[in-house]
């Protein structure tokens, strides 16, 4: 959805008309293949007859919430009659901001995550080799109850620690509202020329027609009044604070990201390792005192 705002920018400040520039996106191989699809369904819409705001309604109306944003922001440039470049290359850039994150997080991730995969990985080879070099360790942990007692608090140690990374990893996503559209939004609808309160209350009304967060709302307001109160044009007031929030968003995600490298260390600590311990190494060690204490007294275990 970036790049697709970002070209559509491109071509409506170079003078394409929607159906010429959907016609372009619809053929650029370069986009996504859900971005392209998405290109497709409007272009035939404007083909066949379709307003601009209402063909991109149509097909984004049912889409996460990049595309209902991006959905939104044409909906009110088309009715506040204000050039959509501007607003497309606002969309691109948070659009931008939230897949350089999304990136960030992940790649904190990988190296734990494989470290996870390791040690769910050795507990059975460890058995394997076990086995192989005359010790029956997968016997002992099936053919007693201290054995099943340690298989099953593996397991849910290990269920658990999977749970608490993934736990880790969803809390620092970007979730509903990232975009935190209505500032953008208000922008768009201010530069028409149109009145704040006009503005605020057309923001308003698209927000609730594409789903879109309402916790914006008193954002709304409070710039209104500011701009009442010190003679500040809104448009000018919305761009900064939707610029401001974006980076201020971007700063506290790439914080956190670099906090989830050593917290995500605490499941692996905590749970991990004693599962691994529990069910590849103790009952190896148990078997093999087993066998040795058996030669001098039979029966003992």
């Amino acid at each position: 959805m970036a790049s697709l705002a970002a070209r559509l920018a491109v071509f409506f400040h170079a003078g394409l008309s929607p159906t010429r520039a959907w016609q372009e996106l619809a053929l650029d191989e370069q986009l996504a293949g859900s971005s392209r699809h998405l290109a497709q369904e409007i272009a035939r819409h404007l083909e066949q007859g379709g307003r601009h705001a209402e063909s991109v309604r149509w097909a984004c109306e049912a889409g996460a919430e990049p595309e209902r944003v991006f959905s939104a922001v044409l909906s009110v440039a088309d009715e506040s009659g204000t050039p959509l470049y501007r607003a497309l290359w606002a969309l691109a850039d948070a659009l931008r901001d939230r897949v350089s994150v999304e990136a960030e997080i992940r790649s904190i991730v990988q190296a734990p995550r494989q470290t996870t995969l390791l040690l769910l990985a050795l507990p059975p080879l460890s058995l394997v080799v076990a086995g192989t070099l005359g010790v029956n360790a997968l016997g002992f942990l099936t053919g007693s109850t201290f054995g099943w007692l340690l298989l099953g608090l593996a397991v849910l140690l290990y269920t658990a620690a999977i749970v608490w990374m993934g736990r880790l990893v969803t809390q620092l996503m970007p979730d509903s509202g990232y975009l935190s559209p209505a500032r953008d939004l208000l922008a768009v609808a201010s530069q028409g020329g149109a009145l704040p309160e006009v503005a605020a209350a057309r923001v308003n009304r698209v927000l609730i027609e594409h789903g879109l967060a309402q916790s914006d709302s008193a954002d709304i307001q409070s710039l209104t009044a500011l701009s009442r109160r010190v003679g500040i044009p809104i448009s000018t007031l919305s761009v900064a604070e939707a610029t401001w929030a974006r980076h201020q968003a971007r700063a506290e995600a790439a914080e956190a990201a670099q906090s989830l490298s050593v917290r995500i260390l605490l499941p692996l600590g905590l749970f991990i390792l004693p599962a691994f311990v529990a069910v590849g190494v103790v009952p190896v060690i148990f078997t093999l005192l087993e066998g040795a204490l058996r030669l001098d007294q039979p029966g003992l275990w």
